[in-house]
Parts: C-alpha cells; structure tokens; sequence
C-alpha cells in the first residue's frame, strides 16, 4: 500500500525551528506586500450573494425584490447581485446550475413544490429559517404541504391567484351576467365568439394551460394521481366528462390560435379588446391599467370594463391551482449563512407588506397574515384573491408533491392529452391512453426531463 500523503503527527513534530521561523517570515512578508499595495487580504475582501429569480409579470414586485436586496447588503457590507430570467428559461437553468455545481446562491424554484423532490440532493435544509419566518407572518397556511421527505427543501414564496378576468360591456352587450360556473363561460364565450370577442384560455405549452386544465379536471371531479403518489388516475369517466366539455369549450367559444399560446398571449388578447374572458391573475389588468390601454374605436380606458370573478365551479366542485413558486438555497454555495441571514430578513413582515403592496396583489404569500393585507381591499378588483386562494391546491392533488408530479406538469402531458382530442387528432380513448402512459413511464422514473 502506499503511503499517505498526508502528514502525520510524527511528521509534524520533525519540523525544524528554522523551517518554522522562515514560514513565518515568508508570511509576514507577504502580508507586508499586501498592505503596501493598498489592497486588503483576500479573506478582508466584500463578499457577494447572488440570487436567480424570475421576471414578474407586474414588474414592481421585481423592484422591491431589489430594493430589499440591496438594503440588505449594505446594512451586512455584502455586495449583492439578483439576476431577473424569464419564468420559461428557469428549467433549464435550474438544472445547468446543478450540473455544473456552480452558479448562484440563492435560486427561485418552482412553478410548483416539486423541486424540493427533483433537487432533493442539491439543496440546502430550511427548517431553521421556515420555523424563524413562520410565527412572525401568523405561521405557514398549509406547513404540511410544503415538507418533502420531510425536510423544508424550500420556502413557499407567493403565487399567483387564477380568477376570471371578464369584459363587463361585452357581457350587457351579449345579455349575460357574471358567469359562475364552468358551464356557463361556455355559454358566455360560445355568444362572445359569435360576435368576434372569444374566450380565451391557453392549450399549448404554458404554465397558464396547466392551470386552467388542471383546474377543469379537478372541478369535473377528475385527477391524474391518488392520495399515495403512485396510482395513476386519470384513465375515469371524470376525465372524460372534462374532456369533453373542453374540446366543446375550444371549438365553439375559442379561437385555434391558443394552441400556439404562451403565459402572455392572454395578456394580449384581454388588453387588445379581443377576448371576453380569460382564466388569469390579475397582472393583466395591472398592464391596462398602468399603460392606459383604450377600448378600440373608443376613449374609454379597458381596465374599466374588466371585472375579475371567482375561479369557476364545475359540477363536482371549484378548485384552482397555480405556479408555486419557491424560493432555495443550492448546498454548493459558499454563502449558505448569508443567503439565509437575507431570506429571513426578506420574510419580515414589514418587508413582506411591502413585497405585496408593490405588486398589488398578485404575488401572494404562502403565510397567513398576508392573506389579510390592505391591498386586497384597495382595489374591487382584487376582491376575489383570498377567495380563489383558498380553494387553491398544489398541481399534484390529491397526491404529494414529488419530482415525477413535477414533471407531469414540466413535460405539458396534461395540456398536450386535452389538446390532441379537443383538435380531433386523437379520440378520447387514445388521447387518455397516452396521456395514461406517458405518467405511468414518469412515476415509475423510466421518464426523465427533455
């Protein structure tokens, strides 16, 4: 066997006298150096905490993001940096970043508490801060949800509620009154299309199509996994029944440009006087009304004639769900006390209330408190967002979170299974056969992310 490298104990004792004092005169010396250069030691030298998060779509909430940063590593004489990517491109960066085990220090995660699964490996334990953060905001709203594999891998950091955004003149100009339920958007966007004002909800790849059929499934009494994460459920009549009112919903009240929609097509199709209706946050009306967007044809400014209502009903029940977006810390970065010291301060309740009040709502906390901020009555247009909140789930329900339920919704299958009926390209058996087939390969792990 060959010897250690390693130095021993005896080894140690057989340095000489004159070999130590001459170490300690070449330090001594360097130090010198370094003082008379003017530059400070390289363990004296600022530290900097990086941070990856994504674009919001009410770019205020960015602001004081940085606002906050920035206040933090002065008071901690810390150099600071947030870099803003699109929600899209955080996938990829997400798991380039692990690849390499080198990038930023803190990370946003998600849509979706998966993560915490997928990167169980990579990133670092919160239970500290989660228990820190928690009684000052009047605890987590749903703390047993948020646990993978028991451990806070992540913090819940805000999502943003689905109502249903709707043209007031466009429904007197049709006879209709506020829609409630699932069957009546169809009734309402059937006569909307009759007049060239669709309704409009994404089919493709988005984040929005996974909301909007998710919450259809789930309202139509549907799912695609059981309550132990492993039986795959989405082969029901339930299915079927959804299904079918989608592929209706899509032929007779939509346009077939949504199946090439992305989380911003909506935005447009609201705010260019198109659409009567859209499943949406409210960051669209936050764009019409900051830009003064007018009616077409008209001096009437269109945020006035957009009204957001509850998320709708379906025949078995009203449930929704969103982008859970986290926020982590990866175990390979050099700052892990930093980056906690800052996310603490961030969870502040101060800081929080102002994190909200700059995005007038649409990024909602995970934490009690804030479900009651004053922002949500400044506005009647924000009246519905504790209310769809609370009827809100996770993307996996009625099953755990976990990497493969991640995937489901990274890998679009709910989407694309919706879409290749309600387009005629599959029937209905084989558009719930392949979608069946397609979770069954990502549960049992024989699926892995493009």
């Amino acid at each position: 066997m060959a010897r250690s490298s390693v130095p021993t104990r005896r080894d140690a004792r057989r340095v000489s006298r004159r070999q130590f004092l001459g170490t300690a005169a070449g330090g001594a010396a360097g130090l010198s150096g370094i003082l008379a250069a003017g530059r400070a030691p390289a363990f004296a030298q600022a530290r900097e905490l990086t941070f990856l998060s994504i674009a919001s779509f009410v770019p205020d909430t960015d602001k004081e993001l940085k606002r906050q940063f920035e206040e933090w590593g002065a008071k901690n004489k810390v150099k600071v940096r947030l870099d803003i990517i699109a929600h899209l491109q955080l996938v990829t960066k997400k798991a380039s970043e692990v690849q390499a085990r080198s990038g930023h220090d803190l990370t946003a995660l998600g849509p979706g508490l998966g993560d915490a699964d997928l990167y169980f490996d990579h990133l670092v334990d919160l239970n500290d801060v989660a228990a820190d953060v928690a009684p000052k905001n009047g605890g987590w709203m749903n703390p047993n949800d948020y646990l993978i594999r028991g451990k806070w891998k992540l913090l819940p950091w805000w999502m943003p509620p689905f109502p249903m955004a709707v043209r007031t003149d466009l429904l007197e100009q049709i006879g209709e009154k506020n829609p409630d339920t699932w069957e009546d958007w169809l009734r309402v966007g059937k006569k909307g299309k009759a007049i060239g004002h669709p309704f409009g909800t994404a089919l493709g790849h988005s984040g929005d199509a996974n909301v909007t059929l998710l919450s259809i499934l789930w309202s139509y009494g549907g799912s695609y996994v059981a309550k132990d994460g492993r039986t795959i459920t989405i082969n029901s009549k339930e299915t079927r029944v959804a299904m079918e009112f989608v592929k209706r919903l899509y032929t007779e009240a939509m346009d077939p440009e949504v199946l090439a929609w992305d989380d911003a097509s909506n935005h447009r199709c609201l705010n260019a006087g198109k659409c009567i209706g859209i499943h949406n946050p409210i960051s669209a009306y936050e764009s019409a009304k900051k830009d003064k967007i007018l009616v077409p044809g008209t001096q009437k400014e269109i945020a006035e004639v957009i009204d957001h209502i509850n998320t709708p009903k379906g025949p078995v029940d009203r449930k929704a769900t969103t982008g859970f977006w986290c926020v982590g810390i990866w175990n390979f970065s050099k700052n892990v006390d930093l980056a906690k010291d800052f996310l603490r301060y961030h969870f502040q309740p101060d800081n929080q209330a102002k994190w909200v009040d700059a995005g007038h709502g649409f990024n909602m906390p995970f934490l009690n408190n804030l479900t009651k901020h004053p922002v949500y009555k400044s506005d009647k247009q924000y009246r519905f967002i504790p209310e769809v909140a609370k009827v809100t789930v996770a993307p996996s329900w009625p099953g755990p979170t976990t990497a493969a339920s991640q995937q489901v919704w990274d890998l679009y299958i709910i989407p694309d299974m919706f879409a290749q009926y309600a387009t005629g390209k599959m029937t209905l058996d084989q558009a719930i056969a392949w979608g069946e087939k397609e979770m069954q390969e990502i549960y049992a792990g024989r699926k892995r992310k493009n």
